[in-house]
């Protein structure tokens, strides 16, 4: 038993991880969270997810609409080390209404501000909601990447089928990933989050602004563009960069299915040029052949029935040899047989 045991733990990943790893993890099958503040929105049973949360937004250009939100207030970022990365992952469904400025993921900063993911898969950033300054150079003292014209671009990415989404901050760039496939890099709107360094100080500020988190809409009170109109089924906060395995393995143990990416083709092979002509000294025109080309499958072809033609003449001759051998040898049988009665 013991030898069964030994062999059989080298199957076992040691790289594995799961939603208990996270930092935040929200799981509407098991209820609503403790301590989560719910406006709006509902617990639903989803065919394919099975109990999620339902949000009925609250409409494009209305302020102060916040009339549909999950928020989760959280003293625990204080002690928190974010400094190795940002996470988190959600699976999404919205509808035919969704707006494309509307929050689905958002990390609370200072008393207004945000770090969000919308509905047009832009991440955007107001990280201490105009109030505070981190002593960032050339960036109106505090970190941000709002939408620059939120009315023009109101379509949303995620559709109206579960998607999993998964961003991941670390030092040098912001990465989205839909489906486990990473989809943008750096995919903020404008603003000075895509500066160098903004990322590290993003991680290394956050346990001081961080305040907690809210699925389907911003904390701040001046968002007029919406809430949240969908369903969200779970989501998670990591202190880390997940890989790109580590997502592709959250993905598929949640009941995502991960296709592959398509086999690429072979590069097509142009068609050579017909040979030149050339004119010999009666202005003829001849087309001027390659000796030393590769034979072509017509060549070959003809090559392989002339080889075929010589070897059935030899077989034929042969047995045209044989035969009159056969006869040679009778005759000569006959005439020793007649002398041999005499």
């Amino acid at each position: 038993m013991a030898l069964i045991l030994i062999f059989a733990l080298p199957s076992v990943s040691v790289f594995a991880i799961s939603p208990s790893d996270a930092f935040v993890n929200i799981d509407f099958s098991k209820g609503i969270p403790d301590g989560m503040e719910v406006i709006g929105g509902e617990l639903v049973n989803d065919d394919a997810k099975g109990q999620v949360m339902s949000f009925p937004g609250s409409g494009k250009n209305k302020v102060n609409g916040r009339n549909s939100k999950a928020a989760l207030v959280m003293e625990s970022f204080a002690s928190s080390d974010f400094t190795a990365g940002i996470s988190w992952t959600v699976w999404v469904k919205g509808t035919a209404d969704t707006h494309g400025m509307e929050p689905i993921f958002t990390i609370d900063l200072a008393r207004q501000g945000y770090l969000s993911l919308l509905a047009d898969l832009t991440v955007t950033l107001n990280a201490t909601g105009n109030e505070a300054k981190w002593g960032f150079p050339d960036s109106e003292n505090h970190l941000w990447s709002d939408p620059p014209n939120p009315l023009e671009d109101e379509e949303s990415a995620i559709g109206t089928e579960w998607v999993h989404l998964a961003v991941v901050i670390k030092s040098g760039g912001v990465y989205l990933y839909k489906n486990a496939k990473q989809i943008d890099v750096d995919p903020w709107a404008n603003g000075n989050f895509g500066v160098e360094g903004a990322t590290d100080i993003m991680m290394k500020i956050m346990p001081e602004y961080a305040t907690g988190v809210t699925l389907g809409a911003y904390k701040c009170d001046w968002w007029r563009f919406g809430d949240f109109k969908g369903s969200i089924s779970s989501a998670a906060l990591y202190n880390k960069a997940l890989t790109e395995e580590e997502i592709k393995e959250l993905f598929v143990s949640s009941g995502g299915v991960y296709e592959e990416p398509p086999a690429t083709e072979a590069p097509t092979v142009p068609a050579t040029d017909p040979p030149a002509t050339e004119v010999d000294d009666n202005n003829n025109a001849e087309s001027a052949v390659d000796e030393t080309a590769a034979p072509t499958s017509a060549d070959k072809a003809g090559d392989e029935n002339g080889n075929n033609n010589a070897l059935m003449i030899i077989l034929i001759a042969a047995g045209v040899a044989v035969i009159a051998f056969a006869v040679v040898m009778i005759i000569q049988f006959g005439k020793k047989g007649k002398k041999a009665d005499k």
